[in-house]
């Protein structure tokens, strides 16, 4: 059956061609419009109406950001009226492992209606249910107020209540879809894989989820209160608004507008709009949480592709320059290390290799990704059972000489040639796997790879992922580690 009766409504979905049933477009709060924009994510009033649930609904506010020729578009109606979810499931069992997916794109643009994150194709392949989310993304769900106006204290990371409504909205509602409601998994990437994270250790999240897969991104990429509050204020100069009240008499599409001018002038600032740590809703330093058991209970699969930042060279070829010259624009670990200099930290690991925008490459994706992961790992697997893989996959010519960049690992998740004209299906295989295994059982073993063991501080034991073999090394990438984590740690 298609059609899905709820306390909030009655949704009639759809049958797609790989047999897999399909709800689309479902609402989970209220639209955060008028009086509503800029707070938090308000909850439903019960409903006996049917909704038509065959498309998705809007996508977020946002400004375009290809990269290079990497993602093609397609037709999207943008709103602020975009609180919905997608849910995928087979057949008519009871009681499946759920997936809430969380898209990235720096928590300015992306959408869950992008063709990268349809599901079908692994539902079809496991016996899973996957639900889809949307949240307010840049100026609309990060845009911190506090500052200019106390009414609006939780603007800086209305992104992530949203996440949270959305999660809530799923564990009251999916078994009438087929699904546990006490065996959930929050998995998502970049943007996704940070929020992942954040929603472990955000008392707020409590109880609604038992394990998460956080793909490339770790909770070090955030604001300082005072770092978004800058950000604000530029903001407003910018467009002319002395007062909230001055933005909220603007419409969306003139906020949207202004955004996509504001940051037509900053160049390579992709940390604008990361959400703020501020001490109340989410933790000031996020990995200390961590530390201290604040994701006690939380099991996590987790890690990184091997050449994450080279991805970004697509937007700009001169990208490690920049890095280089501007690191706290660009870096989330240098927007909050000041004690030295990146190229003070840069030298002290470079020891006596050839210093090469390679090299630099290669320094930046170790401090900004894989150590942060890495760290992330160690600090929970003291508490609850942690799983850690490195994918290395090559992409095809002409993308070869970008490695295994950031959101490569998106087409093999999914299974959707999209970045990856044809992912390689062996990989795939390996992939989809490991992850329902884990959301069903909360251990990523299966018959495709070697045994996988956990990752401790005592043997760091990570899953390479690659197709022409995966293999489980211990302390992969120990050497690093030591090196750059005390940019985290002092």
């Amino acid at each position: 059956m298609t059609t899905v009766k709820t306390r909030y409504g009655t949704f009639n979905g759809f049958v797609d061609e790989n047999g897999v049933k399909t709800w689309l477009g479902i609402p989970f709060a209220q639209p955060p419009v008028g009086k509503l924009r800029w707070q938090a994510p308000q909850p439903l009033a019960p409903s006996n109406k049917t909704f038509d649930a065959k498309k998705y609904g809007n996508d977020p506010m946002q400004a375009s950001m290809k990269l290079g020729n990497l993602v093609d578009g397609f037709p999207t109606t943008e709103s602020e009226d975009c609180l919905t979810l997608n849910i995928w499931a087979r057949g008519e069992g009871k009681n499946k492992p759920v997936m809430v997916w969380i898209f990235g794109g720096g928590f300015v643009c992306g959408s869950a209606s992008e063709p990268t994150y349809n599901a079908s194709n692994f539902v079809s392949a496991h016996d899973v249910i996957i639900v889809t989310i949307n949240y307010r993304m840049n100026v609309f769900g990060f845009m911190n107020l506090a500052s200019v106006d106390s009414s609006f204290e939780d603007s800086g990371y209305l992104g992530i209540k949203d996440q949270i409504a959305a999660v809530q909205w799923v564990k009251e509602n999916i078994a009438a879809f087929g699904g546990n409601p006490d065996n959930i998994t929050v998995f998502g990437e970049s943007a996704g894989s940070i929020s992942t994270s954040f929603l472990t250790i955000a008392p707020t999240a409590k109880g609604l989820f038992q394990k998460v897969i956080p793909q490339s991104g770790a909770v070090g990429f955030c604001r300082t209160p005072e770092g978004s509050t800058q950000v604000t204020k530029s903001f407003m100069e910018s467009c002319g608004a002395k007062t909230v009240g001055d933005l909220m008499k603007k419409s969306g599409v003139e906020l949207q507008k202004a955004y996509a001018e504001f940051i037509s002038t900053r160049e390579m600032n992709v940390a604008d709009f990361y959400p703020t740590c501020d001490g109340k809703f989410l933790p000031l330093d996020p990995f200390k949480a961590l530390k201290d058991g604040a994701a006690r209970g939380i099991k996590i699969l987790t890690g990184t592709t091997a050449d994450e930042w080279r991805c970004f060279l697509m937007a700009n070829e001169n990208l490690f320059e920049l890095v280089r010259r501007d690191p706290q624009d660009i870096s989330p670990i240098f927007s909050r290390y000041t004690k030295q200099t990146n190229e003070e930290v840069y030298k002290a690991w470079l020891k006596n290799s050839p210093d090469t925008d390679d090299t630099y490459g290669d320094f930046a994706t170790q401090a900004d990704w894989r150590v942060a992961q890495e760290l992330e790992a160690e600090y929970q697997s003291a508490f609850e059972d942690v799983y850690h893989y490195l994918f290395t996959q090559q992409p095809s010519p002409p993308l070869e000489y970008l490695g295994a960049f950031h959101a490569l690992d998106l087409s093999y998740t999914f299974n959707v040639p999209y970045i990856v004209p044809n992912p390689n299906q062996t990989l795939v295989k390996v992939i989809q796997a490991a992850w329902a295994a884990f959301a069903a059982t909360g251990n990523p073993d299966n018959e495709l790879i070697p045994h996988w063991e956990k990752y401790t501080a005592d043997n760091r034991c990570t899953m390479e992922l690659n197709s022409k073999g995966c293999v489980l090394h211990k302390d992969l990438n120990t050497q690093n580690l030591s090196a750059l984590r005390y940019l985290y740690e002092n």
